[in-house]
């Protein structure tokens, strides 16, 4: 057991919620996963995320911003949360090469991890446009603004709970013989009213995991805003879904180590991910909150083909007509990654929330038949 974690709980009484467990193994400034790897996702990480499993995602959002700031007859500015080393961001600017200065007014990428941080500053140094890197979303924009935020809600710290004879309990981690373990202490009264405003009854011996932080934060970045569009990229489901107990009867946290699924959420704290999937609920009602409309819940695939994927392959040279060799081969399984109907294409989901004149824009071009 890594002794900075054990440490770091004695001093907080010796016992801690899963909520300041998790945070303490992600996010430590020193120890933390986001921290202390270098570079977590891709084919040589623990998983893979859309905008690092290839470059035709940040291609495909290049196509769909020029569209975007062609029909507003205006530059928009990009928000990129959880924006990691800025693969996204680059591989966006990328692929709109001279016309960034025409579609971009600017880019703000948010990371909360200082070393993402420098690497995203040393990647994006040379941009086109101007781009600043901060750890504070800050949403507000003279300019359309267009947030991107890809896995960033199934990455936040969750509390975990437990529906027993005796009532809802929550469950907590202690350290016991030099080691971790998980005990039950009652459940927060927040906790309980979070089940009942979402009215849901967990099972006896049902599992579940809560993070009423998503609610206030998608709020709060909306109110930000003001206007424009977000479009979260993650794994979710309504409530009634996540905490169907024949579906999810042991939750859905989980953690990630070399691309293998575990269920030991203890294991080594700051060396593997851990991830729960977003309750799509939370970010509806902040979304109402705030008079924002959402536009569209769909999966990655019909995403990408809606915001113009099939174009970009065409204008690469890609397309049915290409000569099959090996750059086209490759672009092919690149794709077909993205796409896959069995893999993130299907699994991955897409929340598009918008407000005035630029959430009419992309709702006509996300929702016209196809």
């Amino acid at each position: 057991m890594k002794m900075w974690i054990l440490r770091e709980i004695r001093q907080r009484g010796g016992v801690v919620g899963f909520h300041d467990f998790m945070e303490l193994a992600l996010y430590h400034s020193e120890h933390g996963y986001y921290a202390s790897k270098k570079y977590p996702w891709g084919r040589d990480g623990d998983y893979l995320t859309a905008p690092t499993a290839s470059g035709w995602y940040g291609a495909t959002w290049a196509g769909f911003l020029t569209d975007l700031a062609a029909r507003a007859g205006a530059r928009c500015r990009l928000f990129d949360l959880a924006a990691g080393d800025g693969s996204f961001v680059a591989s966006v600017l990328d692929g709109l090469g001279e016309r960034a200065v025409d579609v971009l007014a600017g880019v703000t990428a948010v990371e909360r991890s200082t070393a993402l941080r420098a690497r995203a500053g040393a990647r994006l140094a040379d941009a086109a446009v101007g781009v600043e890197i901060t750890a504070i979303v800050e949403a507000r924009s003279a300019d359309p603004a267009v947030i991107h935020a890809s896995e960033l809600y199934d990455a936040m710290p969750v509390h975990r709970v437990e529906q027993t004879p005796e009532g809802l309990m929550e469950l907590v981690v202690a350290v016991e013989a030099g080691g971790l373990e998980w005990r039950r202490r009652a459940a927060d009264p927040e906790l309980i009213r979070y089940f009942d405003e979402h009215g849901v009854q967990l099972a006896d011996g049902q599992i579940a995991e809560v993070n009423p932080a998503a609610e206030q934060f998608h709020r709060e970045m909306l109110e930000e805003a003001g206007e424009g569009i977000v479009l979260v990229l993650d794994y979710g489901y309504d409530a009634a879904s996540l905490y169907n107990p024949r579906g999810r009867r042991h939750g859905s946290l989980v953690s990630y180590r070399r691309h293998r699924v575990g269920r030991d959420l203890l294991d080594s704290p700051g060396e593997q991910d851990l991830t729960a999937h977003v309750n799509w609920d939370d970010l509806r009602r902040a979304a109402a909150d705030c008079l924002w409309e959402e536009i569209a819940l769909m999966p990655l695939a019909e995403f990408l083909v809606r915001a113009g994927i099939g174009e970009r392959v065409d204008e690469a040279g890609y397309g049915m007509e290409a000569e099959l060799d090996a750059d086209t081969v490759t672009a092919r399984q690149e794709i077909k990654r993205l796409l896959d109907p069995e893999g993130m294409g299907s699994d991955l989901k897409v929340l598009i929330q918008g407000r005035g004149e630029l959430g009419r824009i992309a709702k006509e071009i996300l929702c016209e038949p196809l």
